[in-house]
């Protein structure tokens, strides 16, 4: 396992328990944020290397927080997790990796392995 950083952003407890899970096989600090606004202030006290973003969010929307990473001396990877992401992939950094919800758990720990490692 690397000792990597991750962020999740969802406000979905099951996706961010499912998330969790796949994480831990490659990064050794997994914080969680269930609002746009919390993630926020997440990114910008802590560096991590991933950040798993979910688009419709309560107080703060994935939009928002992509400016926020955007804005960051140093920028994790992004994973955008969301229905309707593919929609807009244009609005995201040209490597950001772009899954459509529901998605395949092989797939995503595929998309974690090439970021994290």
């Amino acid at each position: 396992m690397k000792k990597c950083a991750a962020l999740v952003v969802d406000d979905d407890e099951n996706v961010q328990l499912l998330l969790n899970n796949i994480l831990r096989k490659h990064c050794s600090h997994i914080a969680r944020a269930f609002d746009g606004a919390r993630a926020a202030e997440l990114l910008r006290a802590e560096e991590f290397e991933v950040v798993i973003l979910d688009l419709m969010l309560p107080k703060m929307n994935g939009f928002e927080v992509a400016k926020v990473i955007e804005s960051l001396p140093r920028q994790p990877k992004l994973i955008v997790l969301s229905a309707i992401a593919q929609y807009f992939d244009d609005r995201f950094p040209p490597d950001a990796v772009i899954l459509q919800k529901p998605f395949d758990s092989a797939q995503l720990d595929d998309a974690i392995t090439g970021l994290a490692n």
